[in-house]
């Protein structure tokens, strides 16, 4: 079974609406990096200021100059739907990632006035693969409607084919989240149109895919090219993967977050790729001195056959940052980047 056709389309080029300038600005050095900490890590008084952060970003004007981007979130959000074809079972997938959360964090600080780290959500810790119908992930912290992101959305049982390709079973929700700091109108989801942001819980995709051994397995990988293939592993649903726990367990087949184009749209998408980066992170501490220096994989989705990535190999995010390669990207705290953990 194969997941949605989104994260499946090839295009050999970003669209001018993502352009950005072809060099980066000289980089100043890294003082005083933010460390980034689990959800469950936080006081409450942290929890409070993340969360208002965020809320406060969506009160910036956009600046990306992508139509139906109206704000500084939304912005974010179009940059990763413009590039999905581009940036899904590629080498540069989870360096690319690193660097779209990154910058995300910077907004938070910088515009926002936010002074903490990017949180993360170690969906690992919730998961019960044993028993695939618990729904004990989903009383996370992180879902709590106060000092959290809420919790699922409306029951929606009419699914379309059209909405439902692949029949996908177990949704619990799909409509508009029910409680928590973002349900409209306090919060909007502007792109493509707007709309409520919506969660539509499936337990055994969570159960199966955040499944603590997966996340071993990837960390038990010998050299960049298998990591960066191991962390998203094939499009199907048969084969968990932990990149789709978080967006598959979360948003099923008619959430936000299970888009693959406009997963950004939920905040906590960026709970869910800190995570990811946090396992990148661990993998990297390994070898530091050869996985400072190290990637691969291929620059077209799924040929590997073909060209690999390299060090030099230069990602954009549009107008959200300067170009960087994926040597600049490798070292979180080497002046293009600012954190640790």
């Amino acid at each position: 079974m194969h997941l949605p056709s989104l994260f499946l389309g090839v295009s050999a080029l970003l669209t001018a609406a993502t352009a950005a300038p072809a060099t980066t600005a000289s980089v100043p050095k890294c003082r005083n990096p933010p460390k980034r900490q689990e959800w469950r890590q936080l006081s409450q008084t942290q929890k409070k200021a993340y969360l208002d952060a965020v809320l406060c970003l969506a009160t910036k004007k956009a600046k990306s100059g992508i139509a139906g981007a109206v704000n500084r979130f939304d912005d974010h959000q179009a940059v990763h739907s413009n590039q999905t074809p581009n940036i899904h079972w590629v080498g540069h997938f989870i360096i690319w990632h690193r660097y779209f959360t990154a910058t995300y964090e910077k907004a938070l600080r910088n515009e926002c006035a936010y002074t903490g780290a990017q949180p993360y959500w170690d969906w690992s810790l919730d998961a019960e693969p044993q028993n695939p119908t618990s729904t004990r992930a989903f009383d996370s912290e992180v879902f709590q409607p106060y000092l959290g992101f809420g919790g699922n959305g409306h029951f929606i049982a009419e699914r379309t084919p059209e909405q439902n390709p692949l029949n996908i079973t177990g949704g619990t929700g799909g409509g508009c989240v029910k409680n928590g700091p973002f349900v409209t109108p306090a919060f909007y989801v502007n792109y493509p149109t707007k709309d409520c942001l919506r969660r539509d819980f499936i337990p055994w995709i969570m159960n199966s895919f955040a499944d603590p051994k997966l996340v071993q397995n990837v960390l038990n990988q010998s050299d960049y090219t298998s990591f960066a293939r191991a962390i998203e592993n094939i499009p199907s649903f048969d084969e968990p993967n932990i990149h789709g726990s978080g967006h598959f367990g979360v948003g099923g087949v008619l959430g936000t977050i299970g888009n693959a184009a406009n997963s950004p749209g939920d905040p906590l998408f960026y709970l869910h790729h800190g995570n990811l980066d946090h396992v990148f992170w661990q993998w990297q501490q390994k070898d530091l001195t050869t996985r400072l220096n190290q990637v691969g994989g291929p620059i077209i989705p799924f040929d590997y056959s073909g060209q690999n990535v390299t060090l030099d190999f230069e990602i954009n995010i549009g107008k959200l940052a300067g170009n960087a390669t994926l040597k600049d990207l490798l070292n979180t705290t080497g002046g293009t980047l600012c954190y640790t953990y």
